[in-house]
């Protein structure tokens, strides 16, 4: 592959030929219908055979080099109207010749009254498919790697090539012989043949449930021996608080305490008073009252004279919480002070210090609490907030930071029962499933394309009356191949064009967290009228000034993450509007599940809340969609487990499997749990955890 290769490669994470292997296509394109050339219908992937006719070079109207070929039925050999053009691809002309026979796939669009391939991939019909006439893999790439080279490789890995025999029979199997017949499920290698190379959808199917049941149980037996020997081993600080001085500091909160947000904080102190490390994790919808349970969990430990660190994913988010606390502790509550990367110098060394000699009861930060040079004096207590950002690592590095400390992971992403036993099998679970006094008043529309027009001078309009708003897209760059609306594309034309004049400003997840914060800090400021951004915005601080949400390519999205954005406006009560934006409008289940309302016991009708939504989700998409990065959790840990249409019966399967295996070899230490021992033991050194 060469130096140049290897350092793309790298960037994607792949150093060695099972890095490649496991290298999985994001998504899959539809080129294995072959259509007569005269039969071909515009707006759809089809694949056609031709004889390449008369072939021209010229540049268009902006100096961008074109290549049109007429095609010819491979019939009669004469000219079938349709014509194949590529834009800026001139190897073309060098490596097809006229006359050739060759495969052509891609999407049909008229240009004037003739149909049209636009950009589609070609091969000589001779040759074996790989990127044309199947079910063609679409991996993710990086700057400088074409499509194209990635998945020829990867078809050399799984299918040989010439005097080569292929990587993919070197994969050990993992799965014992028993566990694949009881569940019908494929050989490891079979399953990665099918996963880049699918013979057809129902092969495809099968070789993705493979490969997420394996994944899934593994995951599952790696934290049930973690939690079995923390259980077993560890020794926490007892942290107690009686009734009298909890009843006085909740008595002193500006609010009343839900009763979900009272159950939620019994079940924690009395995993706090135990010596087994409490492990935790708190649900709860947007705007729950998450936060306050935290810091009442916090000053127990405070008041037990331990130390407590709470974690936010974003620096704005976590000085949010540092005055969120501060307000709620007042005057002769605990010691507190925020850690992020931002607090340097003599007020960070300042801080340290005070860290490492208790003088400081509780610590908020950023991921900069789990670096090395940060030292406790008595760690008890750590608050992972928004533990969706955050991964296994960096939960197993806080309870290194001090002597077994409990561990508290919050959540605004909720996830169904079933899915939360599975994925969080080494946590127990705490629900808000009521919200606090002071209900949002939030209208969620659903529009076409064809609406927006109309919306733009709407949005104007509120933006001149002093009202903030986000607008989202689900990509960041444009992409000449894809209808898909991208941040820096919409925030150039509003700029220019329907917005003009008003503080438009750009975010996005390419741009350096500081950048990223400081264009936040002068949105919550009431510097910018629109925020045109990414999901990057999905989890972050209170605008409460902000009062519309437009999401573009709504339907791009899971239902949890559009909940996400909706919660991003209307956070002091007043009227907000939150607008989907979507091509599939009128069509599309999950878009009309965000209008949809329930009737409350006292006949009041209320918008879908967080959890109707998970589950709404999960019953419209699979247990494979839903468990995308974004809403599984697990981030980086699940590598598998994104890919549609896997069974949700897999998760009751391997977590019955999971169960079975660690009553009967808790060690994993039967030869014929040898493959399962190595690959659990291969997920923690992916993590770099013990």
């Amino acid at each position: 592959m060469g130096d140049r290769y290897g350092k793309l490669l790298e960037r994607l994470g792949i150093r060695t030929f099972a890095d490649l292997l496991w290298h999985l296509p994001t998504r899959y394109l539809d080129y294995s219908r072959f259509v007569p050339l005269r039969m071909l219908r515009p707006g759809k992937e089809q694949t056609v055979e031709a004889l390449l006719g008369r072939m021209t070079q010229r540049r268009t109207s902006r100096g961008q080099p074109m290549t049109e070929v007429e095609l010819n039925d491979p019939a009669d050999g004469l000219p079938s109207g349709v014509k194949a053009t590529w834009f800026g691809r001139q190897f073309i002309r060098e490596r097809f010749p006229e006359g050739q026979l060759v495969r052509l796939s891609g999407e049909v669009k008229w240009f004037g009254r003739t149909p049209q391939l636009a950009n589609p991939k070609i091969e000589p019909a001779s040759a074996e498919a790989v990127h044309t006439g199947r079910i063609v893999p679409v991996y993710g790439l990086t700057e400088g790697l074409k499509e194209g080279v990635l998945r020829r490789w990867l078809h050399t890995a799984v299918e040989g090539g010439p005097k080569r025999s292929p990587v993919v029979d070197e994969v050990p199997e993992r799965l014992p012989d028993s566990i694949r017949e009881r569940r019908g499920l494929l050989g490891v290698r079979d399953a990665l043949r099918e996963v880049h190379f699918p013979s057809d959808w129902g092969h495809l199917f099968a070789a993705r449930r493979r490969l997420a049941f394996e994944e899934l149980l593994v995951l599952q037996l790696a934290l049930g021996q973690r939690r079995a020997r923390w259980t077993r081993d560890a020794k926490a600080v007892a942290l107690r608080a009686d009734d009298a001085a909890v009843e006085a500091w909740i008595a002193d909160l500006p609010f009343v305490l839900t009763t979900g947000q009272r159950t939620a904080l019994a079940q924690i102190r009395a995993d706090l008073a135990r010596t087994v490390p409490m492990s935790r994790l708190l649900e709860g919808d947007v705007g729950s009252g998450k936060t306050v349970v935290a810091a009442l969990a916090a000053r127990i430990a405070a008041a037990s004279g331990a130390q407590a660190a709470i974690m936010a994913p974003t620096e704005l988010l976590a000085e949010q919480h540092f005055r969120s606390l501060a307000s709620l502790y007042g005057e002769g509550g605990p010691r507190i002070a925020l850690l992020t990367s931002s607090v340097s110098g003599a007020a960070r060394r300042e801080t340290l210090a005070r860290i490492a000699s208790g003088a400081l009861d509780v610590v908020v930060g950023t991921h900069a609490l789990v670096e090395e040079r940060v030292a406790f004096e008595r760690l008890a207590l750590a608050v992972v907030d928004e533990q969706h950002r955050f991964g296994v690592r960096q939960r197993a590095t806080f309870r290194e930071k001090g002597i077994d400390p409990h561990l508290l992971l919050t959540t605004a992403t909720p996830i169904p029962q079933t899915l939360s036993q599975t994925l969080y099998r080494d946590l127990d679970m705490s629900v808000l499933n009521e919200m606090p006094a002071g209900e949002r008043n939030i209208e969620t529309v659903v529009r076409g394309a064809d609406a927006l027009p109309k919306m733009w001078p709407w949005l104007r309009e509120k933006a001149e009356q002093g009202e903030q708003a986000f607008v989202v897209t689900p990509r960041i760059e444009e992409d000449a191949d894809a209808d898909v609306p991208s941040a820096e594309a919409t925030h150039r034309e509003l700029a220019r064009n329907e917005l003009r004049g008003l503080r438009l400003a750009l975010l996005h997840g390419k741009m350096p967290a500081k950048e990223r914060d400081e264009i936040m800090r002068r949105f919550a400021a009431r510097e910018i009228d629109v925020l045109v951004a990414t999901t990057v915005v999905e989890v972050g601080i209170d605008i409460p000034n902000a009062a519309v949400m437009v999401i573009l390519g709504a339907e791009r999205f899971g239902l949890a993450q559009l909940h996400q954005l909706r919660g991003r406006v209307g956070r002091r009560g007043q009227r907000a509007f939150c607008v989907l934006v979507s091509e599939k409008a009128g069509e599309s289940e999950r878009l009309a599940a965000m209008t949809a309302t329930k009737r409350r016991p006292d006949g009041t009708e209320v918008p879908l809340d967080g959890f109707d939504l998970a589950r709404k989700d999960l019953e419209i998409r699979g247990a494979g969609e839903f468990l995308g990065e974004a809403q599984s959790g697990m981030e980086n840990e699940l590598r598998i487990v994104d890919l549609a249409d896997v069974d949700p019966t897999l998760l009751d399967e391997t977590a019955l499997e999971t169960d079975g295996i660690l009553d009967a070899d808790p060690q994993l230490e039967r030869p014929e749990h040898a493959g399962l021992a190595a690959a659990v033991e291969d997920l923690w050194r992916r993590y770099a955890l013990a």
